[in-house]
């Protein structure tokens, strides 16, 4: 694969994935902090832990989908990361926008795990996948644009991960705008 141009190198590919591995790692983490330990009357009654725990099952639910969600994007990441040769402007951008949303989803799994039947926390909680998706399928856009994708992937693997991050990222949007117009119709 030829580059029309060659990219402005605008930090080193290490040190940007060394960055987002730390902040996968932290929010990967962070999600844990929203279980807690309930507190008992008799500490050695089965049933009062049992429906403590039942009571706290939602927040245990959005931990765990969450917890994959994040390592889904991880993951995807470092498949996409190893087709770039150089990291050009417009792509360290939209890494901070995906770094961003990935620190931001604790927050989003929180919401969700606490009010698991609320419209408005399944909509902050979409929102933010959405914002990663579609950052994602910019950032291999614009790592193709900017000459920055390796020579070694051919033309039609980028097209094909082209075309299922694009399906993935209207899959997303579909779902963030029904359940956006449910939300905004409830307001109503």
């Amino acid at each position: 694969m030829k580059h029309e141009h060659a990219p402005v190198p605008v930090i080193s590919k290490s040190r940007l994935e060394f960055l987002f591995d730390g902040v996968f790692a932290i929010a990967m983490t962070i999600l844990v902090l929203e279980l807690k330990v309930p507190e008992l009357v008799d500490q050695r009654s089965i049933i009062e832990l049992a429906r403590a725990l039942v009571h706290e099952a939602s927040t245990f639910v959005s931990y765990l989908i969450s917890f994959v969600v994040l390592g889904v994007f991880w993951y995807r990441h470092n498949q996409q990361y190893h087709s770039y040769h150089a990291v050009s402007r417009g792509m360290l951008v939209l890494h901070f926008v995906q770094l961003a949303a990935a620190a931001f989803f604790p927050f989003c799994a929180a919401i969700f795990g606490r009010y698991p039947t609320n419209a408005l926390s399944q909509v902050v909680y979409l929102g933010c996948i959405l914002v990663y998706a579609w950052a994602s399928f910019a950032n291999w856009v614009v790592a193709k644009r900017s000459g920055s994708i390796a020579a070694e992937l051919t033309e039609a693997a980028y097209r094909h991960s082209r075309t299922r991050l694009l399906r993935w990222c209207l899959l997303v949007s579909a779902l963030f705008a029904v359940y956006l117009i449910r939300t905004l119709a409830r307001l109503a």
